[in-house]
Formats: C-alpha cells, structure tokens, sequence
C-alpha cells in the first residue's frame, strides 16, 4: 500500500485503513484497548520515524480516536497554554 489509491492523500488512506480495522475489530467483539491495538499494528507502510506518510497517519490516528471515542490519545496542549507555563511571554 505504498502508492496512493485513486488520487487521495495519505490520511485519509490512513483513515480508511483505520475504519477497516474498526468494523473488523468490533465485529469480533474487542474492547477498546484491544481495537486500539489492532489499528496501531495495522500501520500500511514500512517506514515510520518522521516520513510524511507517517505523519498523515498520526493525524488521521488523533482524528480517527477523537470520532470513535478511543482510549490512548495524548492531550494537546495549546501554544498560548504552554507559552504561559514557560513563561515566555513577553
């Protein structure tokens, strides 16, 4: 799965193989956890690291877990939050 599919990008290829995974998972009855662990294991292309395929796949990760409600994603800290808790501020 190394060449786009019909013309679209990267995340949502990497969304569609997420949902894949999803309806594959609940069908068999898997929790949470274990959905989640499928879909990180179910990663479509040899490189991770900073390659951009990867970094379309971790947006479409966050995307994907914030719609089906998913356990395991990090908060995000906004800039202006973390500007204030550096005390860069000027």
């Amino acid at each position: 799965m190394a060449e786009l599919h019909n013309g679209i990008g990267y995340a949502i290829q990497a969304y569609l193989v997420m949902q894949k995974i999803y309806d594959n998972q609940l069908a068999k009855g898997a929790a949470p956890a274990e959905i989640v662990a499928a879909i990180d294991a179910g990663y479509p292309w040899e490189r991770r690291g900073t390659s951009h395929r990867y970094r379309r796949w971790l947006d479409a990760r966050r995307e994907f877990f914030e719609d089906y409600n998913l356990p395991g994603l990090r908060p995000i800290e906004r800039l202006s939050e973390a500007i204030k808790r550096l005390n860069l501020s000027s």
